[in-house]
């Protein structure tokens, strides 16, 4: 069962933390071309991605690391695992707290200028932004599984 567990978390550590760098380095080209329209349309496949790939993942990389601290005889409070715990938790926070809105925003600027509405840019720059601090976190999260400090 452990051998199961491992490769359901890593195989969802690849996908969340993988697909998630790939996403950020295609919105930045995105966003250095400038156009919005092609922006927001990139935007909307973002957040169609989020939404059916890596918002899932994501709880089953957490609900595979639980029963996996199980599985293993770890403890919750090791601090390798506690680390980890915390990044995810961000990762969330930022994903409802954060994207969320943020897509609203978006949104509303298309309906009330188009989609070439000059806020479009501003807006995905932003998110793109938040994206990067929360893509540090989720890399210092690999390294802390990987090297696992206090055990």
């Amino acid at each position: 069962m452990y051998e199961f567990l491992l490769t359901i978390h890593v195989l969802a550590a690849v996908i969340w933390v993988g697909g998630g760098l790939a996403m950020h380095i295609l919105g930045r080209r995105v966003l250095k071309r400038g156009d919005p329209r092609e922006i927001f349309e990139f935007s909307k496949e973002i957040n169609t991605v989020a939404m059916r790939l890596y918002a899932p993942t994501s709880l089953i990389l957490l609900i595979a690391g639980i029963l996996l601290v199980n599985e293993a005889g770890y403890e919750f409070s090791q601090l390798w695992i506690t680390l980890a715990l915390i990044g995810w938790a961000f990762s969330f926070i930022v994903g409802v707290g954060y994207y969320g809105p943020q897509d609203k925003k978006l949104q509303a600027l298309v309906a009330a200028d188009g989609p070439a509405a000059t806020g479009i840019v501003e807006n995905v720059r932003q998110a793109l932004f938040v994206n990067q601090i929360e893509q540090l976190v989720l890399f210092l999260i690999v390294i802390d599984m990987t090297t696992k400090p206090g055990l």
